[in-house]
Formats: C-alpha cells, structure tokens, sequence
C-alpha cells in the first residue's frame, strides 16, 4: 500500500491510497470462510457450500468490505501520523476517483480530499464595536427601592391578631362544636387577613390572642367553598367546621430607611444613609442591565471578528461537506444558496473561537466551574463559599445529580462557554460605550432589528 499526500488548494489537500491485492486478500478469504459456514444454500448442508460458489455470490461484497476496513484504517492512520489538524473528515475525490470493477480488478487507487484547519491570528486592536451601558434612571432606582421595602417588610409576633395580619394556625376537622375523630386535620396552614371576604369571620379573629382555640368555617369566611379547598389543600372537607387553634400572628409593617434595612438588603456593605444605599441600588441595576445586554453585546463581537479576522476557508469543499454530512436533511441547492448567510459565518466564529481557546487554556470549563454554574442557576442567592461542609456537601450532590444528564450538561457547557468567552472578548476588543436609559436601549434595538 502507498499513500500520498499534495496540496490542492489554499488550505485544501489530496490524499491518495493505493491499495494492492496483498493489503486486502487475507481479509477477503476470511469473511468469505465465516460466510462459507453461515451460508444457507438449497441442496446443500451448513458449512459444505463449495468454496467458488460462495465466491460467486459474496465475492464482491466481501471484497469491498475488506477495501472499506484497509482504505478507513489506512487514511486515519495517516491522519494520526502527520498530525494532520483538519476540519471534519476526508471526503472522497469526486474529481479523481474512478469506478472500479471489483471483479476483475486487484489494484485500486481512492482519492480524497480534506480541508486544513487555517492558521488564525487575531489581532484584537483591530476592532471596533459599537455598544450601550444602560444608565437607570432616578424614577426607575426609586421604583426598585420601593419594590424591596414591599418585599423586605419589619415583621413582629403579636400578641392579639390584627387587621392585616397572617395567621399560622392548627386545624381539626369539627361537628357540632367537637373535632370529629380521624377527621380532617392539617398543622402550620397559613391565612392572611386579607383573603377573609365574611365580615362576621373577620370579627371572630380580629383581637383574638395567640393560642386561642374555637370553632371556624372557612368556606363562610373566605367566601365560597372553593377558595377554602384551595386554602385548606386536598382531600379537606371544604364546607365543614373546624377546630382551629391560632399559633402565630405575623404583623408586617413598612421597614424605615435606616442602616438595619441597608445592611440587611447589602450584608456585604457598610452603608449609612439613603444617597449611599441609592447609589448602592444604581449600580446593582447596573450590573443587572450589563448582563441583561451582554448576549446582545456578545454576537456584536462575534460579527466584529469574523469580519476582521482574515482567512481563507475551502468553500467548495465546505459546502459538499455540509451536504454529505447532514444525512440528506440539507440539499446541495440549498447550501449554495445560503452559504454566506447561514453556513460560513459559524464555520468562521467556531474556527475563531478554537483558536482563541487553544491559545488561552483558563477559557477552557473545568468540572468545578461546571458544578458552581449549576448551583447558581438552581440557588441564585447561595454564597457557597460561606457555607458549612455538610451544607456545600448536599448542595454537591444536587449538583451531581443535576449532571447526569448528558443534554443538560452540554446545554450548560455552551452556556458557560459563550459567558466565560463574553467576559474574555470585553476585555480584550476595543468597544465604545455610549450611556442610554433603558427605554431608549430597547428603541435602538428595535430599530437594529427592523
């Protein structure tokens, strides 16, 4: 056997094998052998089906299997030992190769051709993107200041129940003042006061003291029988009475603007007055907006360096690859339709984006940033590394089951890649920051896309 390599375009080779009967022959003999005992041929008994008939009937077959092994080991080898950094696999050479006749013909030539990978250098000075930084403004700070006094409420136990107060409560399943045995029952059923519709019911609980134990109906006092099934949950008898005993009044009153509040939203942050906090809550929105936008930010740097980054790919072979490796879903007439638009943008940022990774390893994800992605999508609010052991131990273990999932696993890969590369492409390519507000942001984009 003899194999051959030459240039045949810009980042385009052929590669030619030669095969000789002597490279195939012992293999052909062999599976024509295993065939000669499985053959199932009328008038003859398993195993004794002469020699040259079975070579009449699989002769072909067999020799063209044994060709398909010899050709396919043969050029990964070569692949292997000249190192050769290409982009998918070898196609045959549809220009060269020619029909050969198996029956008669003992030394036969395959051609290929494959595409090399391109070197790529990328010279980041050379870029220039366009981009907004979202500035919020003073009404859109107060707005979220008032949205987290209403979701960070002073909250105290008293002793009597109040208007506007939510109660934790034990009920029992009650007939004719007496909880019914085996009845119904439910512990730590919350109700707010604002979902008691019957005025008499209100005034039953309203100054009621904590530990208090007494006959209610919750279809009366929420209204409908419905509602009280949904309070009470499934399998209650909705329009019965209940034995309910108040454990807890939990009264929420509006928290004052004061260093307590501050630390508790910034636990992180030494804040004391209300200009400070409001900066504080700024530049949260602002994070918030950079990560919002960076997506959008992130396929304007894409653009950029296709655009910049200067190299030759071998488009004809590129899009018969396309084709035959789509396993018919996508015809030629289409690829070399859309092929710019569609086809060798991607083709370009992959091999853009490959080169950027080789050439910076800490871009590569590692298992435990792998592991700290998951648990941020699942825990947002978790500071792992201020947790116990046997909390970061359990957390661990939701993390690892989370990943057994293949697909999921590499959904999350792209994610964490494309943010790690976000990250990395900022601080490396020249972008031009201009302040919008939030609503103009959304204008310009919409513009953008129309």
């Amino acid at each position: 056997m003899n194999i051959t390599q030459s240039t045949k375009g810009e980042n385009l080779i052929s590669i030619k094998i030669s095969v000789e009967k002597a490279d195939y022959q012992e293999t052909v003999e062999k599976t024509l052998k295993q065939m000669k005992q499985r053959a199932n041929v009328p008038g003859f008994r398993p195993g004794m089906v002469p020699m040259g008939m079975i070579k009449k009937m699989y002769g072909a077959s067999a020799k063209m299997e044994a060709l398909n092994t010899v050709v396919s080991d043969s050029l990964n080898k070569h692949i292997a030992d000249n190192k050769l950094d290409l982009l998918g696999y070898p196609l045959s050479d549809t220009e060269q190769q020619q029909p050969a006749d198996l029956e008669n013909q003992d030394d036969i030539d395959f051609y290929f051709e494959a595409a090399i990978r391109p070197e790529i250098n990328i010279d980041y000075t050379n870029t220039m993107v366009d981009f907004y930084h979202i500035i919020p403004t003073d009404e859109e700070v107060d707005k979220v200041i008032d949205d987290l006094v209403e979701r960070n409420p002073d909250t105290s136990h008293p002793d009597n129940v109040g208007e506007n107060d939510r109660l934790e409560m034990k009920v029992r399943e009650a007939k004719d003042g007496k909880e019914v045995e085996g009845g119904f029952q439910k512990d730590g059923l919350y109700v707010h006061m604002d979902q008691i519709k019957d005025e008499e019911s209100r005034k039953q609980l309203i100054g009621k003291e904590v530990g208090s134990e007494f006959i209610f109906n919750f279809a009366k006092a929420l209204g409908s029988e419905e509602a009280a099934a949904k309070v009470l949950g499934e399998g209650a008898p909705a329009a019965s009475d209940f034995n309910i005993i108040i454990d807890d009044s939990l009264h929420n009153e509006k928290p004052e603007l004061n260093e307590d509040f501050f630390k508790k939203i910034f636990p992180k942050e030494e804040i004391k007055d209300l200009d400070a906090f409001k900066k504080a809550v700024k530049a949260e929105m602002e994070k918030q907006h950079e990560a919002e936008t960076d997506p959008i930010l992130f396929n304007k740097m894409i653009d950029e360096l296709v655009a910049a980054v200067h190299f030759d790919l071998p488009d004809a072979f590129m899009k018969r690859w396309i084709v035959e490796n789509s396993r018919g879903e996508v015809k030629a007439e289409d690829v070399e339709k859309n092929y710019e638009k569609d086809y060798a943008k991607g083709l370009r940022w992959q091999l853009i984006e490959d080169a950027i990774v080789k050439a910076n390893p800490e871009l590569i994800i590692t298992d435990e940033e792998l592991k700290q992605f998951v648990l941020k999508q699942i825990f947002p609010g978790i500071d792992y590394a201020t947790l116990e052991d046997d909390m970061k131990a359990n957390l661990d273990k939701i993390a690892a089951n989370y990943l057994k999932n293949e697909q999921q696993v590499n959904q999350l890969k792209n994610q964490l890649a494309d943010v790690k590369m976000t990250q990395f492409l900022k601080g490396k390519m020249n972008i031009n920051f201009a302040e919008t507000t939030s609503a103009d942001f959304m204008k310009k984009l919409e513009e953008e896309r129309k």
